[in-house]
């Protein structure tokens, strides 16, 4: 029997995903548990990166890949698929030029040899996410009777809003694990549909 041939065998698939800070790290992990409850196939490998600042997607990221993802998959025997930048669309809103060239960011990915460049914009911040799901938000915070609006002119401060209805602090980072984990993501997913297919069809999602 003939070995097979390596060079025409697919080599595994690997996503990545930038994300821009630490609370978005806590989302995205989270709905990636999310998805793999929900789908039929197992998932493909993926690693969540935090740049830590939406800035660095021009100074980091193709550092990042160049110089570490790239070398590692090619000595691992795997290829990356998909390279996944999220971002809170806040900033953009606000600012002018616009501080990321994004067609000239997944120009540079591709030419790199990674077949998908995938954008997911939170609008307007992750926060704006989160208060998609008022029901479970309302029944972690203990509060008994649901406010018809929120006070607060973005998703933060009507996030910092709510909690103060609870009596409590709404802190940003790592803190909102607890807050997170109790998220139902598919209210959210439903809300989010058109901006998170991308990411789902880069995933293999077929649920």
């Amino acid at each position: 029997m003939m070995a097979k041939d390596k060079s025409t065998t697919p080599k595994p698939s690997h996503v990545l995903i930038f994300v821009e800070g630490e609370t978005d790290e806590v989302f995205f992990k989270a709905l990636m548990d999310y998805y793999a409850s929900i789908s039929d196939w197992k998932l493909p490998p993926y690693d969540i990166c935090n740049l830590r600042g939406v800035t660095r997607y021009t100074s980091k990221l193709l550092a990042k890949l160049k110089n570490e993802y790239l070398p590692s998959a090619r000595n691992s025997g795997y290829k990356i698929k998909a390279v996944c930048c999220t971002y809170d669309t806040d900033v953009f809103e606000v600012r002018q030029p616009q501080i990321v060239n994004w067609s000239k960011l997944g120009k540079s990915v591709k030419r790199m040899g990674i077949e998908q460049f995938v954008l997911v914009s939170v609008r307007s911040s992750i926060e704006d996410w989160i208060l998609d799901d008022m029901d479970t938000l309302c029944d972690y915070l203990n509060i008994k009777k649901q406010p018809k609006s929120l006070q607060g002119g973005d998703g933060y401060h009507k996030m910092m809003y709510l909690y103060s209805l609870a009596r409590k602090t709404y802190k940003k980072g790592y803190e909102t694990r607890g807050i997170i984990s109790a998220l139902n993501f598919g209210v959210i997913r439903e809300k989010r549909k058109d901006v998170l297919t991308p990411l789902e069809v880069a995933l293999g999602i077929n649920a």
